[in-house]
């Protein structure tokens, strides 16, 4: 069963039919396209102020979509208002790298040593995570999601009409600015589901995570889509498997800088530490997981899709896709897609109500949120479990808190095998490692990561 080759990113927006609706946004980059009945709009919308002034100052309330909070039960959920709560990453990464043009003979000794590399990824609001790129000499910052479904890394270029995302206007590649610019001028396009991101491609320095790779391919954008409007992310970095053009990730281990090729991320919790997850290049960081990986064999030889046994309900009271179904596991899609029948068994089974006018979403009740058994994904006989933190999500009406089934319908009409995309809220709860040289995903339970203590 091939999967098309291009990811999808989806900022959906459900509107619930009450006196003051809600917005919840679902983010998805996934390989699987989402099937136009289901209903899934293209444009993100708050109550509250607009996305694009979030950098001013603001006293409106900010209702974003928040994992489900379990410290206490009794506890109010903490909702967030102004600037402050919004980060930007420009110093999250290991001290030296901020000084590499004032000692670039120290810069030369580290690339030579050959290791797995940390990139520190900050959290939005648990529905993408982003981390800092430079490209060109001198270098042109940018925040960039890493995309496990899709090979290709673009940012927005400087000759794009698109000024939608306000952090676009500053944050475009201008390659008159860098003397290390050459021209490629093939065209690149990326389908991010109705929609794609178009340009050219052109070749300059980058630099991730200390490593200078020079001369790399990369797409300038001049069409972008409205999806990305709003969103914290410049770009996206392709960690998919490479069709006519190698991936960075796979020229950087070609080039033998990494001790093999596999990459892993630890992502935390946004009530937890917003800043604290880790995206390892070139191996796995013993600080971000505890005991032994559960290893499941890709089915699929360009995705990390595998055969997943089934899913099922801790209490007894489910089986869902008893008789085997796939599973693609996808940084950016920010919770949990299923087939649209079972996924409707299994939140009627925890007590959700179909959101009026959209099937595909579900309320739960706050009151019984704490009571509600784990979902159990079944891959080659062990069970990888999520509580109901993890796959329960709160919005705010006013001065209500209402409760969502993270769980969402979907339906691939052109596929029969069924497919679940398992996505960032899945990838919170365990330590995911994508293993190219073994065609092979790993997943263990996360550590208690200690940023300081990992970079003595």
């Amino acid at each position: 069963m091939n999967l098309p080759t291009s990811a999808a990113l989806i900022l959906a927006v459900i509107s619930i039919c009450a006196a003051n609706p809600i917005s919840i946004p679902v983010a998805s980059q996934a390989k699987v396209p989402f099937w136009r009945g289901n209903n899934v709009p293209q444009k993100l919308r708050t109550f509250g102020p607009p996305l694009k002034p979030l950098q001013q100052p603001s006293k409106q309330p900010i209702l974003p979509l928040r994992r489900f909070h379990d410290k206490e039960p009794n506890e109010p959920l903490h909702h967030l208002y102004g600037r402050h709560m919004f980060p930007l990453n420009h110093f999250y990464q290991f001290p030296w790298e901020r000084f590499r043009q004032e000692n670039q003979e120290f810069i030369g000794r580290d690339q030579i040593n050959i290791r797995a590399r940390d990139i520190r990824l900050t959290n939005y609001y648990d529905n993408l995570y982003y981390g800092l790129i430079t490209i060109g000499t001198p270098e042109q910052e940018f925040n960039v999601t890493f995309n496990t479904g899709s090979p290709t890394t673009w940012v927005p270029s400087v000759h794009s009409p698109f000024d939608a995302n306000s952090r676009h206007v500053n944050l475009k590649y201008n390659n008159a600015s860098s003397t290390s610019y050459i021209a490629d001028g093939r065209p690149f396009e990326t389908y991010y589901s109705q929609d794609k991101v178009a340009g050219h491609n052109s070749r300059d320095t980058i630099w991730i995570a200390g490593l200078v790779i020079t001369n790399q391919v990369f797409g300038e954008a001049i069409k972008e889509s409205d999806l990305f409007e709003g969103t914290m992310n410049d770009g996206v970095f392709g960690l998919g498997f490479s069709d006519d053009i190698p991936s960075l990730f796979d020229v950087m281990t070609s080039a033998g800088l990494f001790p093999a090729p596999v990459f892993s991320f630890y992502l935390s919790p946004y009530d937890t530490d917003p800043s604290g997850s880790i995206l390892t290049l070139g191996g796995t960081n013993p600080y971000c997981y505890t005991g032994d990986f559960i290893f499941v064999d890709l089915s699929v030889p360009d995705s990390w899709q595998f055969k997943m046994d089934r899913v099922q309900l801790s209490n007894g009271t489910g089986i869902f896709n008893g008789w085997g179904c796939q599973a693609v596991v996808d940084s950016s899609t920010s919770h949990i897609v299923g087939p649209m029948e079972e996924v409707d068994a299994l939140n009627r089974k925890l007590g959700g109500i179909p959101i009026p006018g959209d099937p595909t979403m579900y309320e739960l009740d706050c009151s019984e949120v704490y009571s509600l058994p784990d979902v159990e994904f079944i891959v080659n006989g062990h069970k990888l479990s999520l509580k109901s933190r993890d796959y329960v999500v709160t919005a705010n009406r006013g001065l209500e808190t209402l409760c969502y089934s993270g769980i969402v319908g979907s339906q691939w009409k052109e596929y029969e095998t069924p497919v679940w995309i398992l996505g960032l809220s899945f990838m919170r709860a365990y330590y995911t490692q994508f293993d190219k040289g073994n065609h092979r995903i790993g997943f263990a339970k996360p550590a208690t990561y200690n940023y300081a203590l990992a970079n003595k």
